[in-house]
Formats: C-alpha cells, structure tokens, sequence
C-alpha cells in the first residue's frame, strides 16, 4: 500500500513544483514588461528634454545676435548723427535709401537673387566685357574675373565655354592658386562691374531696376560683404531685423537706379507696360522669400548653395537649395560645410 501512495505523492509534487516555476515565469515577464515601458517613458522624457533644450538654445542663440546686431546699429546711429550735427548751417538732403538703416526700411523691400532674377547676378544674359570677351552672364563674368586674377587659364576658358552654370562654377571651383584673402580684397569691384556690364548693355533689365521705384534692395545672400548674410530659404532673409551683412551689392543696385536708370525714358507705352507686366511676376514670384520646400526638385540651386549670386568657392555660388551662410569666392579647403 505504501508503494501506491509514494508514487501518487511524487507526482503531487511534481506538479506542485511545476506550477510554482510557472508562477515565477510570469511574475518575471510582467516585471520585465513592466520594466521595459519604464524604459520607454524615460526615452520619451529625455527626448523631449533635448527638444526643450535645443528650442531654449536657438532662442538664446537668436536674443544674443539680435543684441549685437542692435549694438552695432546704435554705433552706426551715433556716428551718423556725429556726422549730421557737423552738417548744420548747410544744404541739407533726406537720406539716400541705400544709406538708411535696416531698421528703418519698413516692409518696402525686394530680395534680390536667383537664375530667374533679372537684377540676379547669376541671371543669364550675354554681356559683352571691356576686352570684347562674351559672358553668358554677370556671375560668369564673375567667376573669369576670379579665374583671371590667379592666372588660370585653363579655367578661364572652361568658365567662357561651360554649357551650364552649374559646369561653369565647377571649372571655378577648380582654380589653381586662389587666395581667399586677396580675393576679397576685390571681389565687390568685380561683382559690380559685372552687375553694371548687364544694366549697361540690356537695356530692359535697368528698366525693372527703374520700376523699383523707391524699394529697398536687399541682396538675399549668405556673404556678408555682398549680401545681407541670409539665403531666400531663411526667414532671417524677409526679417531685416536679422540681416547682418552689408549688403554692399544691394546698395550698388539701389545708387545705381538713382543716378542712372531713373533717368531712362521710355520709348513708348508698349515698353512701358512690357516692364510693369514683368515687375508684377518679379513681385508676386521672385522678389520674395523662397520656402524649402518649393525647391526641392525644382532646380536653381545646388547643395552648398550653387544658385544663387555667385562667386562662393565652397559652396560657391551663393544658391537657394540648402541655408546657411559662408563668403563669395572661397575655395574647397576653406569650406564650412
């Protein structure tokens, strides 16, 4: 009888042992479950920690600039009032608007840029130079001038012969012997002569200059010196209270319409209104901030900023596709990006 009853009883306990193992597996898989949505709660929280902290350092970054871009501008204020005072008792003229302070343009302003551009350096219409050479555009011009100066010929004649824009800047990118400080010492001179090549000879483009009337031109680029320091694609560039450049291209633009294409007579009223019909498109469609988004596949630009004003040589070009910001003329082993 004994027999039976240790056999029954040995089975009873394996059960027993069994359903016990059972328990703690499932204790120890709830436990884990339990620990592994800890887990991630916590990646949420720290995820949005680091939001909070980028927001909070972008909003640090802006309220710095802003300060010192609003420093400067009171020195700039001070030295003009300097100038004023000094000016008393004598003829006295309203301030040209090339000379006004970013803070005092008011929403009176176009962002000049862009291969569809007429005001654009990159915008492509031949011009004949002072030694007769063809350009297919001012920014080529630009580029030649670069080439010039450090006596590459080779990519001289590969900026005249390129089929695109974008072949063209690639023969500059590829200029041998180029020193970035030097080339700024002459690069403005080189952008305005360009710039003034084109109003000179293309007589209907110094006439949509003259139909900007009293628009405050702001040179929407990345270089500081030519441009005022922001691409289309930044909403700095369409708030002038963040333009830190000076806009040295743009203040050409806006003296030159004021002591010569103001002074432009038109031939008839079919000229005159073939103009104010292309001064509408350039308004609604050109002379205004360029979103993202709008750029993506649609051409006139290239990473780096390729499409834009020209003469950047690491990004070179001063285009539209990516923000950011960098100097006309700077080769590959100056590149910031």
């Amino acid at each position: 009888m004994s027999a039976p009853n240790s056999r029954h009883n040995g089975h009873n306990g394996h059960n027993g042992h069994n359903g016990h193992n059972n328990h703690d597996h499932s204790m120890g898989m709830g436990n884990l479950a339990q620990e592994l949505q800890w887990v991630k709660s916590d990646c949420i929280l720290i995820r949005n920690a680091v939001v909070l902290l980028e927001q909070e350092k972008d909003n640090l970054r802006q309220a710095v600039r802003k300060l010192k871009m609003e420093n400067q501008r009171q020195r700039d204020k001070t030295k003009k009032l300097q100038i004023e005072v000094k000016k008393l008792g004598g003829d006295s003229e309203d301030t040209d608007i090339e000379d006004k302070d970013y803070d005092d343009i008011g929403k009176n302003f176009i962002l000049i840029g862009g291969a569809l551009d007429p005001l654009a350096l990159r915008y492509e219409t031949v011009i004949a130079d002072e030694n007769g050479v063809e350009h297919k555009s001012a920014e080529r011009y630009y580029w030649y001038k670069l080439a010039e100066m450090f006596e590459d010929e080779e990519a001289k004649k590969r900026i005249l012969t390129a089929g695109s824009t974008h072949d063209a800047e690639e023969a500059m990118k590829a200029v041998k012997g180029f020193n970035e400080h030097e080339w700024n010492k002459v690069k403005v001179e080189h952008w305005i002569k360009g710039q003034e090549l084109k109003m000179d000879q293309v007589r209907w483009i110094a006439l949509v200059l003259k139909e900007s009337k009293d628009s405050y031109i702001s040179v929407a680029h990345q270089d500081k010196t030519l441009g005022t320091g922001w691409r289309k694609t930044r909403e700095e560039s369409s708030k002038p209270i963040f333009w830190d450049g000076d806009n040295q291209g743009g203040k050409w633009l806006m003296k030159y319409r004021r002591e010569v294409a103001s002074k432009l007579v038109y031939t008839g009223p079919t000229e005159k209104e073939e103009i104010q019909k292309k001064m509408q498109n350039l308004r609604k469609n050109v002379w205004r901030r360029v979103e993202q988004m709008q750029m993506i596949g649609g051409g006139g630009g290239h990473r780096g900023g390729r499409g834009g004003l020209g003469g950047n040589r690491d990004s070179r070009g001063g285009g539209y596709m990516n923000g950011g910001r960098g100097d006309y003329g700077k080769p590959k082993q100056f590149s910031k990006e």
